[in-house]
């Protein structure tokens, strides 16, 4: 088990050092990163951009949510047409995030959700810790196996039911909406238990990825079985927490996932400071600061 801090230190694998990133700044409030990479891109579009030696913004012309929004969007399908940033761009899903100082607050503007990471843009979503006590295996919890056909992390395993935050719907309203398409879940089966949230700082080749992430469990009876309903899973696993620690370390696991599941058991008291001395830095590496996460050095 020596090996958890190490695992979530391969997800929050950004260190923030001056000169590779600057702050992307929206009415005094860092609400993304910046690398050098992007902001020379950016530099080509000086009425929507402002660009100094420190900080990214919009431009003066551009005044509220809408007009914010409607340039930003025209730029990213330029991008996209030209095949800049294709890793992320081609994964369109007009689907937007609404971005803000912080969750619930006034938007500033939307983004494309697939875009999102071109400028590290903080983010939202949810996860639900599907569960069984069951009466032969014990404690166990569902894992689902992405559809191969997924924008991203095609075929690996994953959570049991995950989605971001986009425009218009709450956190309940999207784990809901979530754990009825991803897994079959009806309205009464959703007895979704609200246990925090975790959050990260994560690199990826797509971008940069900071992300809060509202978690939720919901224990679900050992006779039930999940039934995908939009095409976005090939498999369900169920795995008696004594296994859990196969599923932690497989490289089939997508990474991002292991937070999520490291919490469940500190959570369930599985992982404790008795058989893991290293719970106190564990704890911190779940809860990475995001919010002040303005200390891009300027």
């Amino acid at each position: 088990r020596s090996g958890l801090v190490d695992l979530l230190r391969r997800v929050n694998n950004l260190t923030l050092t001056s000169g590779q990133f600057m702050p992307f700044i929206c009415q005094g409030v860092q609400v993304g990163i910046v690398t050098q990479e992007v902001c020379e891109v950016l530099l080509r579009y000086p009425h929507v951009f402002h660009v100094t030696q420190t900080y990214v913004t919009f431009s003066n012309m551009l005044q509220g949510f809408h007009q914010c929004s409607q340039a930003l969007n025209e730029v990213l399908l330029e991008l996209r047409a030209t095949q800049e940033f294709s890793r992320c761009l081609d994964g369109w899903r007009n689907e937007c995030y609404e971005i803000s100082s912080t969750y619930g607050a006034k938007p500033f503007f939307q983004i494309e959700r697939s875009a999102a990471p071109i400028l590290g843009i903080r983010k939202y979503g949810i996860q639900i810790n599907g569960y069984v006590n069951d009466r032969e295996k014990g404690l166990c919890m569902w894992f689902q196996r992405r559809s191969k056909t997924k924008q991203t992390y095609p075929g690996q395993i994953d959570n049991f039911v995950a989605g971001g935050l986009t425009e218009g719907r709450g956190v309940l309203e999207t784990a809901i909406k979530e754990g009825g398409e991803e897994a079959g879940l009806t309205a009464d089966q959703c007895r979704l238990q609200p246990t925090g949230s975790i959050s990260y700082l994560h690199r990826s080749e797509r971008g940069i990825h900071p992300l809060t992430e509202f978690v939720f469990d919901v224990e679900l009876a050992d006779s039930w079985r999940p039934t995908n309903t939009d095409g976005e899973v090939d498999e369900w696993i169920l795995c008696p927490v004594a296994k859990i620690f196969d599923i932690l370390y497989s490289e089939d696991l997508k990474l991002t996932s292991a937070p999520v599941i490291i919490d469940f058991l500190v959570r369930h008291g599985i992982l404790n400071i008795e058989n893991e001395p290293q719970l106190p830095i564990i704890s911190e590496l779940l809860h990475t600061s995001l919010h002040n996460f303005a200390s891009v050095p300027i």
